[in-house]
C-alpha cells in the first residue's frame, strides 16, 4: 500500500487510507517487518520514500527486524505453496499478533485461507474504518 500511496502517480485509495490512519493513529497501531520497508526503499523516488519515513515516524510504527519471527512459522507458510517473501510477512502477521493486513498485493490477495489474520485491499479498509469510527 505504500509504494501505492506514496509513488509517482498515488492511487487514490491508498492515499485516503494512510489519511485515515493519520487522523486516527490512537486506534491503529502499525507494525512493518523489515522486509516492507526495505521493498518500499525499493520502489520508491527519494521524494516518495521521505513522505513514508515520515508517516511511519509520526504513526510510532514498530518496525521488527525479520530474526523475531520463528523459522517454523515461515516453513509452514512456505509448505502452504506461499512465495518466499509472502511466507516472511504472513509468518510475521502471525507472529505479531496483526489483525489486519493492508495490501495491494494481489498474491497475497488472493492467498489461501483460512489465516490467522484478516487481509483487505485499502478501498475495503476505507470502507470499514468508516463503518466502525472505533476500529
Amino acid at each position: 500500500m505504500y509504494i501505492f500511496a506514496f509513488g509517482d502517480e498515488p492511487a487514490t485509495d491508498c492515499e485516503q487510507a494512510i489519511r485515515r490512519l493519520t487522523v486516527r493513529s490512537p486506534s491503529f497501531r502499525l507494525h512493518l517487518p523489515r522486509m516492507v520497508v526495505d521493498e518500499v526503499g525499493r520502489n520508491l523516488r527519494a521524494a516518495g520514500l521521505k513522505l513514508c519515513h515520515t508517516f511511519w515516524r509520526e504513526m510510532g510504527c514498530a518496525i521488527d527486524e525479520e530474526e523475531i519471527i520463528p523459522l517454523g512459522l515461515i516453513k509452514s507458510y512456505r509448505d502452504r505453496g506461499f512465495k518466499s517473501g509472502d511466507s516472511v510477512i504472513a509468518a510475521y502477521c502471525e507472529h505479531a499478533k496483526v489483525q489486519c493486513l493492508v495490501s495491494e498485493n494481489r498474491d497475497f490477495l488472493a492467498l489461501s485461507k483460512p489465516l490467522p489474520f484478516g487481509v483487505m485491499k485499502a478501498a475495503t479498509f476505507l470502507k470499514m474504518s468508516t463503518s466502525h469510527p472505533k476500529a
